[in-house]
Protein backbone atom coordinates (compact mmCIF):
# COMPACT_ATOMS: atom_id res chain seq x y z
CA UNK A 1 0.00 0.00 0.00
CA UNK A 2 1.34 3.31 -1.07
CA UNK A 3 2.26 5.59 1.90
CA UNK A 4 1.49 9.33 2.02
CA UNK A 5 4.29 10.87 4.20
CA UNK A 6 5.26 14.41 6.16
CA UNK A 7 8.63 15.18 7.40
CA UNK A 8 8.25 17.51 10.42
CA UNK A 9 12.35 18.87 10.45
CA UNK A 10 12.71 20.37 14.12
CA UNK A 11 14.52 23.53 14.97
CA UNK A 12 14.65 25.20 18.01
CA UNK A 13 11.37 23.09 18.59
CA UNK A 14 12.24 20.33 20.54
CA UNK A 15 9.72 18.57 22.37
CA UNK A 16 6.81 16.80 21.72
CA UNK A 17 3.90 18.04 23.95
CA UNK A 18 2.15 21.75 22.84
CA UNK A 19 4.23 21.07 19.12
CA UNK A 20 2.21 22.35 16.63
CA UNK A 21 4.13 20.88 13.61
CA UNK A 22 3.44 17.24 15.03
CA UNK A 23 0.03 18.51 15.80
CA UNK A 24 -0.66 19.36 11.77
CA UNK A 25 0.48 16.68 10.58
CA UNK A 26 -1.40 13.91 13.36
CA UNK A 27 -4.37 15.48 12.03
CA UNK A 28 -4.21 15.97 8.42
CA UNK A 29 -6.08 13.15 7.35
CA UNK A 30 -4.53 12.27 4.42
CA UNK A 31 -1.16 11.57 5.63
CA UNK A 32 -0.80 8.25 6.33
CA UNK A 33 2.98 8.42 7.73
CA UNK A 34 5.15 11.16 9.71
CA UNK A 35 8.98 11.25 9.70
CA UNK A 36 10.47 13.77 12.50
CA UNK A 37 14.01 15.16 11.26
CA UNK A 38 16.51 16.67 12.68
CA UNK A 39 20.07 18.03 10.97
CA UNK A 40 23.08 19.04 13.14
CA UNK A 41 23.77 21.81 10.65
CA UNK A 42 27.64 22.65 9.93
CA UNK A 43 26.57 26.11 9.80
CA UNK A 44 25.87 26.32 13.35
CA UNK A 45 27.79 23.55 15.57
CA UNK A 46 31.55 22.39 14.30
CA UNK A 47 31.43 18.79 12.65
CA UNK A 48 34.72 18.22 12.06
CA UNK A 49 35.50 15.78 14.92
CA UNK A 50 32.89 13.17 13.54
CA UNK A 51 34.74 10.32 12.44
CA UNK A 52 34.89 10.54 8.24
CA UNK A 53 32.63 13.90 8.11
CA UNK A 54 33.71 16.11 5.21
CA UNK A 55 32.65 19.48 5.27
CA UNK A 56 30.26 21.25 2.56
CA UNK A 57 31.73 24.64 3.75
CA UNK A 58 34.06 26.83 6.30
CA UNK A 59 33.81 26.56 10.22
CA UNK A 60 31.31 27.02 12.13
CA UNK A 61 32.58 30.46 13.47
CA UNK A 62 31.01 33.60 14.31
CA UNK A 63 31.10 36.05 11.14
CA UNK A 64 32.88 38.88 12.79
CA UNK A 65 35.21 37.44 15.44
CA UNK A 66 35.67 34.10 14.58
CA UNK A 67 34.47 32.17 17.47
CA UNK A 68 32.64 29.21 17.29
CA UNK A 69 29.06 29.26 16.73
CA UNK A 70 28.20 26.74 19.48
CA UNK A 71 30.67 26.30 21.90
CA UNK A 72 31.28 23.29 24.15
CA UNK A 73 28.22 23.94 26.52
CA UNK A 74 25.89 24.54 24.14
CA UNK A 75 27.11 21.42 21.91
CA UNK A 76 26.10 19.03 24.83
CA UNK A 77 22.95 20.74 25.92
CA UNK A 78 21.56 20.59 23.19
CA UNK A 79 22.62 17.21 21.50
CA UNK A 80 21.26 15.86 24.98
CA UNK A 81 17.95 17.63 24.20
CA UNK A 82 18.00 15.57 20.56
CA UNK A 83 18.64 11.91 21.65
CA UNK A 84 15.89 13.11 24.81
CA UNK A 85 13.61 13.75 22.06
CA UNK A 86 14.32 10.13 20.47
CA UNK A 87 13.41 8.47 23.04
CA UNK A 88 10.13 10.40 23.62
CA UNK A 89 9.43 9.74 19.90
CA UNK A 90 10.26 6.10 20.16
CA UNK A 91 7.14 5.69 22.78
CA UNK A 92 4.94 7.40 21.53
CA UNK A 93 4.79 5.36 18.13
CA UNK A 94 7.58 7.08 16.39
CA UNK A 95 11.15 7.81 16.05
CA UNK A 96 13.55 10.44 15.12
CA UNK A 97 15.66 10.98 11.98
CA UNK A 98 19.22 12.30 13.33
CA UNK A 99 21.36 13.39 10.46
CA UNK A 100 24.62 16.06 9.96
CA UNK A 101 25.43 18.28 7.63
CA UNK A 102 23.30 21.29 5.47
CA UNK A 103 19.33 21.09 6.83
CA UNK A 104 18.41 21.49 2.99
CA UNK A 105 20.65 19.33 1.35
CA UNK A 106 19.80 16.43 3.68
CA UNK A 107 15.69 16.81 3.10
CA UNK A 108 16.59 16.60 -0.52
CA UNK A 109 18.66 13.33 0.33
CA UNK A 110 15.57 12.47 2.43
CA UNK A 111 12.76 13.09 -0.15
CA UNK A 112 14.94 11.51 -2.66
CA UNK A 113 14.84 8.04 -0.40
CA UNK A 114 11.09 8.16 0.10
CA UNK A 115 10.54 8.39 -3.67
CA UNK A 116 12.40 5.56 -4.41
CA UNK A 117 10.54 3.67 -1.96
CA UNK A 118 7.60 4.28 -3.70
CA UNK A 119 5.96 6.66 -1.06
CA UNK A 120 4.34 10.07 -2.10
CA UNK A 121 5.16 13.17 0.60
CA UNK A 122 2.81 15.54 0.57
CA UNK A 123 4.59 18.12 3.13
CA UNK A 124 7.58 19.66 5.00
CA UNK A 125 6.50 20.87 8.02
CA UNK A 126 9.34 23.70 9.86
CA UNK A 127 9.23 26.20 12.82
CA UNK A 128 9.46 29.97 10.68
CA UNK A 129 12.25 31.78 12.04
CA UNK A 130 12.57 35.53 11.34
CA UNK A 131 16.55 36.32 11.64
CA UNK A 132 18.00 36.45 8.20
CA UNK A 133 20.30 33.58 7.88
CA UNK A 134 17.52 31.20 8.99
CA UNK A 135 14.94 32.89 6.54
CA UNK A 136 17.76 32.71 3.65
CA UNK A 137 17.75 28.94 4.54
CA UNK A 138 14.14 28.63 4.32
CA UNK A 139 13.84 30.02 0.55
CA UNK A 140 16.62 27.96 -0.51
CA UNK A 141 14.53 24.63 0.99
CA UNK A 142 11.32 25.86 -0.25
CA UNK A 143 12.97 25.87 -4.06
CA UNK A 144 14.25 22.68 -3.56
CA UNK A 145 10.72 21.32 -2.62
CA UNK A 146 8.49 23.01 -5.08
CA UNK A 147 10.93 21.47 -7.69
CA UNK A 148 9.81 18.61 -6.70
CA UNK A 149 5.98 19.34 -6.30
CA UNK A 150 6.45 19.48 -2.21
CA UNK A 151 4.86 22.31 0.08
CA UNK A 152 6.88 23.92 2.68
CA UNK A 153 4.84 24.47 5.42
CA UNK A 154 6.08 27.21 7.57
CA UNK A 155 4.58 27.53 11.24
CA UNK A 156 4.80 30.67 13.25
CA UNK A 157 5.12 29.20 16.44
CA UNK A 158 8.24 30.95 18.95
CA UNK A 159 6.30 33.21 20.88
CA UNK A 160 4.06 32.88 23.61
CA UNK A 161 1.48 35.93 21.82
CA UNK A 162 0.59 34.50 18.53
CA UNK A 163 1.31 37.23 15.51
CA UNK A 164 -1.92 37.14 15.22
CA UNK A 165 -3.55 38.42 18.20
CA UNK A 166 -0.96 41.10 18.18
CA UNK A 167 -3.12 44.46 18.69
CA UNK A 168 -0.85 46.23 16.24
CA UNK A 169 0.80 44.52 12.79
CA UNK A 170 4.28 43.52 13.65
CA UNK A 171 6.11 46.03 11.44
CA UNK A 172 4.52 48.52 13.99
CA UNK A 173 5.83 46.63 17.03
CA UNK A 174 6.29 49.54 19.38
CA UNK A 175 10.42 50.64 19.50
CA UNK A 176 10.11 50.91 22.91
CA UNK A 177 9.56 47.69 25.46
CA UNK A 178 6.73 49.63 27.77
CA UNK A 179 3.90 50.70 25.32
CA UNK A 180 4.82 46.80 24.11
CA UNK A 181 3.94 45.24 27.36
CA UNK A 182 1.11 47.51 28.18
CA UNK A 183 -0.71 47.11 24.66
CA UNK A 184 -0.10 43.14 25.23
CA UNK A 185 -0.78 43.15 28.75
CA UNK A 186 -4.45 44.70 27.80
CA UNK A 187 -5.11 41.56 26.34
CA UNK A 188 -6.19 39.80 28.59
CA UNK A 189 -4.59 35.97 29.22
CA UNK A 190 -1.58 35.96 27.83
CA UNK A 191 -0.89 33.42 24.98
CA UNK A 192 -3.00 31.10 23.72
CA UNK A 193 -3.76 27.65 25.45
CA UNK A 194 -1.12 24.69 24.98
CA UNK A 195 -2.37 22.63 21.96
CA UNK A 196 -3.56 19.01 23.21
CA UNK A 197 -1.47 16.04 21.80
CA UNK A 198 -1.83 12.85 20.62
CA UNK A 199 -0.56 9.83 23.09
CA UNK A 200 0.11 8.20 19.78
CA UNK A 201 1.78 9.50 16.60
CA UNK A 202 1.05 7.73 13.34
CA UNK A 203 4.17 5.85 12.20
CA UNK A 204 7.50 6.13 11.33
CA UNK A 205 8.33 5.80 7.74
CA UNK A 206 11.01 3.17 7.49
CA UNK A 207 12.50 1.94 4.52
CA UNK A 208 12.64 -1.89 3.13
CA UNK A 209 14.88 -4.19 5.10
CA UNK A 210 18.49 -3.77 4.41
CA UNK A 211 18.01 -0.24 3.50
CA UNK A 212 18.72 3.36 5.70
CA UNK A 213 17.78 6.64 4.92
CA UNK A 214 21.20 8.56 3.24
CA UNK A 215 23.32 11.02 4.84
CA UNK A 216 26.23 11.47 7.15
CA UNK A 217 24.95 9.87 10.21
CA UNK A 218 22.96 6.47 8.77
CA UNK A 219 25.87 4.89 11.12
CA UNK A 220 24.69 6.02 14.23
CA UNK A 221 21.21 4.88 14.21
CA UNK A 222 21.57 2.48 16.38
CA UNK A 223 24.13 4.76 18.43
CA UNK A 224 23.11 6.93 21.32
CA UNK A 225 24.21 10.18 22.71
CA UNK A 226 27.27 9.30 24.35
CA UNK A 227 28.67 8.19 20.82
CA UNK A 228 28.09 11.46 19.27
CA UNK A 229 28.72 13.85 21.62
CA UNK A 230 32.73 13.22 22.43
CA UNK A 231 33.39 13.52 18.49
CA UNK A 232 31.20 16.86 18.29
CA UNK A 233 32.55 18.22 21.74
CA UNK A 234 36.41 17.75 20.88
CA UNK A 235 37.38 20.22 18.14
CA UNK A 236 35.61 22.98 20.32
CA UNK A 237 38.20 23.10 23.03
CA UNK A 238 40.72 24.89 20.63
CA UNK A 239 40.11 28.72 21.86
CA UNK A 240 42.04 30.22 24.45
CA UNK A 241 39.10 32.17 25.57
CA UNK A 242 37.25 29.19 26.93
CA UNK A 243 38.12 26.84 30.08
CA UNK A 244 37.20 23.11 30.12
CA UNK A 245 37.94 21.17 33.37
CA UNK A 246 38.59 17.23 32.58
CA UNK A 247 38.60 15.49 29.00
CA UNK A 248 35.22 14.55 29.34
CA UNK A 249 33.36 17.96 30.39
CA UNK A 250 31.64 17.30 33.42
CA UNK A 251 28.99 19.77 34.71
CA UNK A 252 30.96 22.13 37.29
CA UNK A 253 28.93 21.86 40.37
CA UNK A 254 29.37 25.50 41.05
CA UNK A 255 26.32 25.75 38.31
CA UNK A 256 23.56 27.39 38.90
CA UNK A 257 22.58 25.96 35.62
CA UNK A 258 23.70 21.76 36.51
CA UNK A 259 20.59 20.26 33.95
CA UNK A 260 21.43 18.04 31.09
CA UNK A 261 19.35 19.48 27.96
CA UNK A 262 15.59 18.06 26.53
CA UNK A 263 12.07 17.62 27.23
CA UNK A 264 12.39 15.40 30.42
CA UNK A 265 14.31 17.61 32.27
CA UNK A 266 12.65 20.68 31.27
CA UNK A 267 9.07 19.78 32.22
CA UNK A 268 10.92 18.33 35.51
CA UNK A 269 11.88 21.78 35.91
CA UNK A 270 8.65 23.49 35.68
CA UNK A 271 6.91 21.12 37.69
CA UNK A 272 9.72 21.56 40.66
CA UNK A 273 9.80 25.49 40.11
CA UNK A 274 5.50 26.47 39.80
CA UNK A 275 4.21 23.36 41.72
CA UNK A 276 6.41 21.44 44.62
CA UNK A 277 6.55 23.05 47.98
CA UNK A 278 4.04 24.62 49.99
CA UNK A 279 4.64 27.27 48.61
CA UNK A 280 6.46 26.57 45.36
CA UNK A 281 9.89 28.35 44.68
CA UNK A 282 8.18 30.56 42.24
CA UNK A 283 6.63 32.33 45.16
CA UNK A 284 10.21 34.33 45.84
CA UNK A 285 10.90 35.13 42.31
CA UNK A 286 10.44 38.96 42.55
CA UNK A 287 12.82 39.10 45.77
CA UNK A 288 16.08 36.12 44.60
CA UNK A 289 15.44 36.66 40.70
CA UNK A 290 18.72 38.66 41.07
CA UNK A 291 20.95 35.49 42.77
CA UNK A 292 23.81 34.88 41.81
CA UNK A 293 24.43 31.42 43.36
CA UNK A 294 22.39 27.94 43.45
CA UNK A 295 19.66 26.58 41.00
CA UNK A 296 16.84 28.42 42.99
CA UNK A 297 17.38 31.87 42.67
CA UNK A 298 15.41 32.24 39.24
CA UNK A 299 13.47 29.94 36.82
CA UNK A 300 16.25 28.35 34.96
CA UNK A 301 13.69 27.74 31.90
CA UNK A 302 15.43 30.06 29.24
CA UNK A 303 17.97 27.71 28.16
CA UNK A 304 15.06 24.97 27.76
CA UNK A 305 13.01 27.69 25.48
CA UNK A 306 15.86 28.96 23.18
CA UNK A 307 15.95 25.07 21.81
CA UNK A 308 12.27 24.45 22.25
CA UNK A 309 12.22 21.73 24.93
CA UNK A 310 9.36 23.53 26.43
CA UNK A 311 6.65 25.72 25.16
CA UNK A 312 6.11 29.50 26.54
CA UNK A 313 2.80 28.79 26.62
CA UNK A 314 3.45 25.21 28.83
CA UNK A 315 5.16 27.59 30.70
CA UNK A 316 2.26 30.01 31.24
CA UNK A 317 0.15 27.40 31.54
CA UNK A 318 1.90 26.10 34.61
CA UNK A 319 2.07 29.97 36.03
CA UNK A 320 -1.44 29.87 35.20
CA UNK A 321 -2.12 26.49 37.61
CA UNK A 322 0.05 27.95 40.45
CA UNK A 323 -1.99 31.25 40.96
CA UNK A 324 -5.13 29.23 40.79
CA UNK A 325 -4.10 27.48 43.89
CA UNK A 326 -1.77 30.28 45.72
CA UNK A 327 -3.18 33.59 44.28
CA UNK A 328 -1.86 36.21 41.83
CA UNK A 329 1.44 37.81 42.90
CA UNK A 330 4.10 40.40 42.18
CA UNK A 331 6.21 36.90 42.11
CA UNK A 332 3.96 35.64 39.62
CA UNK A 333 4.11 38.69 37.43
CA UNK A 334 7.80 39.44 36.99
CA UNK A 335 7.20 35.57 35.73
CA UNK A 336 4.90 36.99 33.00
CA UNK A 337 7.06 40.24 32.70
CA UNK A 338 10.41 38.22 31.57
CA UNK A 339 8.04 35.78 29.44
CA UNK A 340 6.71 39.28 27.61
CA UNK A 341 10.81 40.63 27.23
CA UNK A 342 11.05 37.37 25.09
CA UNK A 343 8.62 38.36 23.33
CA UNK A 344 9.56 41.78 22.54
CA UNK A 345 12.73 40.64 21.07
CA UNK A 346 11.34 38.04 19.02
CA UNK A 347 8.80 40.80 17.22
CA UNK A 348 11.12 44.11 17.30
CA UNK A 349 13.83 41.76 15.13
CA UNK A 350 10.73 40.82 12.92
CA UNK A 351 9.82 44.30 12.92
CA UNK A 352 14.14 46.00 12.35
CA UNK A 353 15.56 42.85 10.59
CA UNK A 354 19.07 42.70 10.01
CA UNK A 355 19.63 45.42 11.92
CA UNK A 356 19.43 43.22 15.29
CA UNK A 357 23.18 42.72 14.15
CA UNK A 358 24.51 45.94 11.99
CA UNK A 359 27.14 47.98 14.38
CA UNK A 360 24.37 50.82 14.63
CA UNK A 361 21.97 48.44 15.79
CA UNK A 362 17.89 49.30 15.66
CA UNK A 363 19.22 52.83 16.23
CA UNK A 364 19.94 53.59 12.83
CA UNK A 365 16.71 53.13 11.99
CA UNK A 366 14.58 55.15 15.64
CA UNK A 367 17.55 57.83 15.81
CA UNK A 368 19.73 57.49 12.34
CA UNK A 369 21.68 61.11 13.93
CA UNK A 370 22.78 59.62 17.01
CA UNK A 371 23.43 56.47 15.05
CA UNK A 372 26.10 57.85 12.75
CA UNK A 373 27.95 59.66 15.32
CA UNK A 374 28.22 55.76 17.30
CA UNK A 375 29.38 54.42 13.78
CA UNK A 376 32.00 56.58 13.37
CA UNK A 377 35.42 55.46 13.79
CA UNK A 378 37.18 55.94 17.13
CA UNK A 379 33.92 55.57 19.05
CA UNK A 380 34.70 51.72 19.21
CA UNK A 381 37.80 49.85 20.43
CA UNK A 382 38.22 46.53 18.44
CA UNK A 383 40.05 43.70 19.11
CA UNK A 384 43.44 42.99 17.42
CA UNK A 385 42.92 39.20 17.12
CA UNK A 386 47.39 39.09 16.40
CA UNK A 387 47.78 41.59 19.20
CA UNK A 388 48.81 41.36 23.03
CA UNK A 389 46.34 39.43 25.39
CA UNK A 390 46.66 42.56 27.34
CA UNK A 391 43.66 43.79 25.36
CA UNK A 392 41.03 45.23 27.29
CA UNK A 393 38.70 43.33 25.29
CA UNK A 394 41.13 40.26 25.70
CA UNK A 395 41.23 40.63 29.11
CA UNK A 396 37.51 40.80 29.36
CA UNK A 397 37.20 37.74 27.44
CA UNK A 398 39.63 35.49 29.91
CA UNK A 399 38.04 37.29 32.96
CA UNK A 400 41.25 39.14 33.94
CA UNK A 401 40.12 42.58 33.95
CA UNK A 402 41.35 42.48 37.81
CA UNK A 403 37.51 43.94 38.52
CA UNK A 404 36.48 40.88 40.95
CA UNK A 405 32.62 41.03 40.02
CA UNK A 406 33.29 41.14 36.35
CA UNK A 407 35.81 38.46 36.48
CA UNK A 408 33.88 35.86 38.15
CA UNK A 409 30.81 36.52 36.09
CA UNK A 410 33.08 35.69 33.24
CA UNK A 411 34.73 32.97 34.78
CA UNK A 412 30.92 31.51 35.41
CA UNK A 413 30.42 31.98 31.56
CA UNK A 414 33.44 30.28 30.58
CA UNK A 415 33.46 27.33 33.24
CA UNK A 416 29.48 26.84 32.86
CA UNK A 417 27.92 28.25 30.00
CA UNK A 418 25.53 30.42 32.38
CA UNK A 419 25.63 33.55 33.67
CA UNK A 420 22.71 35.38 35.67
CA UNK A 421 21.07 38.20 34.27
CA UNK A 422 22.60 40.79 36.74
CA UNK A 423 26.12 39.53 35.89
CA UNK A 424 24.97 39.66 31.81
CA UNK A 425 23.80 43.60 32.54
CA UNK A 426 27.19 44.19 34.53
CA UNK A 427 29.82 42.47 32.39
CA UNK A 428 28.31 44.02 29.36
CA UNK A 429 28.53 47.84 30.58
CA UNK A 430 31.67 47.08 31.17
CA UNK A 431 32.62 46.03 28.21
CA UNK A 432 30.48 48.36 26.39
CA UNK A 433 30.83 51.52 28.53
CA UNK A 434 33.84 51.56 30.52
CA UNK A 435 36.31 49.80 28.34
CA UNK A 436 34.17 51.29 24.98
CA UNK A 437 34.75 47.89 23.07
CA UNK A 438 32.78 47.60 19.79
CA UNK A 439 29.43 45.77 21.34
CA UNK A 440 29.23 42.80 18.74
CA UNK A 441 32.56 41.34 20.35
CA UNK A 442 30.48 40.65 23.61
CA UNK A 443 27.52 39.41 21.59
CA UNK A 444 29.59 37.00 19.75
CA UNK A 445 31.54 35.58 22.71
CA UNK A 446 27.93 35.49 24.47
CA UNK A 447 26.78 33.14 21.17
CA UNK A 448 29.70 30.90 21.48
CA UNK A 449 29.32 30.65 25.15
CA UNK A 450 25.94 30.65 26.02
CA UNK A 451 23.50 27.88 26.92
CA UNK A 452 20.69 29.58 26.22
CA UNK A 453 21.61 31.93 23.38
CA UNK A 454 18.79 33.10 21.28
CA UNK A 455 20.13 35.62 18.70
CA UNK A 456 16.87 38.28 18.81
CA UNK A 457 17.20 38.02 22.87
CA UNK A 458 21.00 38.28 22.33
CA UNK A 459 22.02 40.30 20.37
CA UNK A 460 18.92 42.94 21.20
CA UNK A 461 20.45 42.72 24.73
CA UNK A 462 23.95 43.46 23.92
CA UNK A 463 22.49 46.44 21.91
CA UNK A 464 20.31 47.62 24.84
CA UNK A 465 22.86 47.40 27.46
CA UNK A 466 25.43 48.94 24.79
CA UNK A 467 23.60 51.87 23.85
CA UNK A 468 22.51 51.40 20.16
CA UNK A 469 19.05 49.44 20.81
CA UNK A 470 15.74 49.70 22.82
CA UNK A 471 16.84 51.58 25.43
CA UNK A 472 15.12 55.03 25.94
CA UNK A 473 18.03 55.82 28.36
CA UNK A 474 21.21 54.76 25.92
CA UNK A 475 23.72 56.16 27.98
CA UNK A 476 22.53 53.80 31.11
CA UNK A 477 26.34 52.47 32.81
CA UNK A 478 26.32 49.96 35.64
CA UNK A 479 28.77 50.95 38.89
CA UNK A 480 30.38 47.09 39.34
CA UNK A 481 31.86 48.27 42.55
CA UNK A 482 28.28 49.37 43.88
CA UNK A 483 26.69 46.30 41.80
CA UNK A 484 28.58 44.08 43.65
CA UNK A 485 28.49 45.56 46.89
CA UNK A 486 24.79 44.64 46.26
CA UNK A 487 24.18 41.64 44.91
CA UNK A 488 27.41 39.64 46.53
CA UNK A 489 27.93 42.32 49.52
CA UNK A 490 30.30 39.28 51.29
CA UNK A 491 32.06 38.31 48.12
CA UNK A 492 30.58 34.70 48.24
CA UNK A 493 29.69 34.82 44.44
CA UNK A 494 33.38 35.95 43.43
CA UNK A 495 34.91 33.84 46.00
CA UNK A 496 33.39 30.72 44.24
CA UNK A 497 34.24 31.37 41.08
CA UNK A 498 37.50 33.46 41.84
CA UNK A 499 39.51 31.04 44.46
CA UNK A 500 42.28 32.75 44.04
CA UNK A 501 40.97 35.73 45.69
CA UNK A 502 39.15 33.30 48.95
CA UNK A 503 41.59 34.62 51.11
CA UNK A 504 41.09 38.18 50.81
CA UNK A 505 39.01 39.99 53.42
CA UNK A 506 35.73 40.88 52.73
CA UNK A 507 36.26 44.42 53.37
CA UNK A 508 38.70 44.35 50.09
CA UNK A 509 37.32 41.59 47.72
CA UNK A 510 35.66 44.27 45.31
CA UNK A 511 38.35 45.96 44.98
CA UNK A 512 41.74 44.13 45.47
CA UNK A 513 43.91 46.34 44.01
CA UNK A 514 44.08 48.92 46.79
CA UNK A 515 45.66 46.27 49.28
CA UNK A 516 48.94 47.35 50.37
CA UNK A 517 51.93 45.46 48.61
CA UNK A 518 51.93 43.39 52.05
CA UNK A 519 48.59 42.56 52.35
CA UNK A 520 48.37 41.41 49.01
CA UNK A 521 51.29 38.82 49.24
CA UNK A 522 49.47 37.58 52.38
CA UNK A 523 46.25 36.73 50.64
CA UNK A 524 47.01 36.43 46.77
CA UNK A 525 49.54 34.05 45.49
CA UNK A 526 52.13 36.04 43.48
CA UNK A 527 51.27 36.13 39.84
CA UNK A 528 47.55 34.04 40.41
CA UNK A 529 45.11 37.42 39.83
CA UNK A 530 46.59 40.77 38.08
CA UNK A 531 47.56 43.49 40.34
CA UNK A 532 45.47 46.00 39.38
CA UNK A 533 42.16 46.76 36.95
CA UNK A 534 42.04 47.13 33.07
CA UNK A 535 40.60 50.88 33.78
CA UNK A 536 39.07 52.22 36.98
CA UNK A 537 36.90 54.76 37.29
CA UNK A 538 36.80 57.87 39.93
CA UNK A 539 32.91 57.34 40.40
CA UNK A 540 33.80 53.62 41.91
CA UNK A 541 36.10 55.00 44.62
CA UNK A 542 33.07 55.91 47.37
CA UNK A 543 31.55 52.34 47.06
CA UNK A 544 35.45 50.35 47.87
CA UNK A 545 34.92 50.20 51.32
CA UNK A 546 30.97 50.80 51.74
CA UNK A 547 29.20 47.55 52.52
CA UNK A 548 24.84 48.16 52.64
CA UNK A 549 22.55 45.45 53.54
CA UNK A 550 22.83 44.16 50.26
CA UNK A 551 19.91 43.40 47.12
CA UNK A 552 19.98 39.87 47.22
CA UNK A 553 16.64 39.56 48.75
CA UNK A 554 15.23 41.84 46.42
CA UNK A 555 15.60 45.84 45.16
CA UNK A 556 12.87 47.55 46.85
CA UNK A 557 13.64 50.44 44.20
CA UNK A 558 12.72 48.19 41.35
CA UNK A 559 9.18 48.70 40.14
CA UNK A 560 7.30 48.78 37.00
CA UNK A 561 5.74 51.81 36.15
CA UNK A 562 1.81 51.33 35.26
CA UNK A 563 1.88 47.79 35.37
CA UNK A 564 -0.84 45.69 33.45
CA UNK A 565 -3.64 43.59 35.51
CA UNK A 566 -2.22 41.54 37.93
CA UNK A 567 1.27 43.37 38.74
CA UNK A 568 2.11 45.80 41.26
CA UNK A 569 0.46 48.78 41.76
CA UNK A 570 3.09 51.24 42.95
CA UNK A 571 6.40 52.59 42.62
CA UNK A 572 8.42 53.63 39.43
CA UNK A 573 10.89 52.65 36.88
CA UNK A 574 10.70 49.98 34.55
CA UNK A 575 12.25 46.95 36.17
CA UNK A 576 14.13 44.93 33.28
CA UNK A 577 17.11 47.14 33.78
CA UNK A 578 17.99 49.05 36.93
CA UNK A 579 17.68 52.51 38.15
CA UNK A 580 19.72 54.96 39.29
CA UNK A 581 19.72 53.72 43.11
CA UNK A 582 20.73 50.19 41.71
CA UNK A 583 24.47 51.24 40.68
CA UNK A 584 23.60 52.39 36.64
CA UNK A 585 24.02 56.29 35.92
CA UNK A 586 23.42 58.44 32.74
CA UNK A 587 26.26 60.37 31.12
CA UNK A 588 25.06 61.85 27.98
CA UNK A 589 27.64 62.57 24.95
CA UNK A 590 30.11 60.84 27.23
CA UNK A 591 32.34 60.03 24.35
CA UNK A 592 30.88 62.74 22.26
Amino acid sequence: MKRTVSICLLRQDLRVHDQPLLHAVHHDKEVTHLLPLYVFDERYLELSGLPGYERDGPEARTRLFGFWRTGVFRARFLTEAVYDLRNTLRSKNSDLLVRFGKMERIVEQVVEALKENGDEIKSVYLQKDFCSEEVAIERRLDSLLSARGITLSLIDAAPLIDARDLPFPVSQTPDVFTPFRKRVEALGPLGRPPLEMPSQLKPFPSLEEGKSYPGYGKDLDSKGVEDVLLPLLTPLQDTFETKYSGSEWPRDLKSAFPYAGGETVALERVNWYFHQGDPPPVSKYKATRNGLLGHEYSTKLSPFLCLGMISPRTVMKSLTDHEDKYGESQNTYWVKFELLWRDYFLYITRKFGTKLFTLGGFEEVTDPKQASIKMQPGWWKGWDQEGSNEQPAVRWMQGRTGVPFIDANMAELRESGFMSNRGRQNVASFLTKDLQVDWRIGAEFFESHLIDYDPTANYGNWQYVGGVGNDPRASRQFNPIKQANDYDPQGTYIKTWLPALHRVPTSHIQCPWVLKPAQRAEFIAEGAYPESPVIEAPNWRPHYHKKGPGKINGNRNERVKNPGPGGPKKGRGEGRTTTDSDGSTSKENRRA
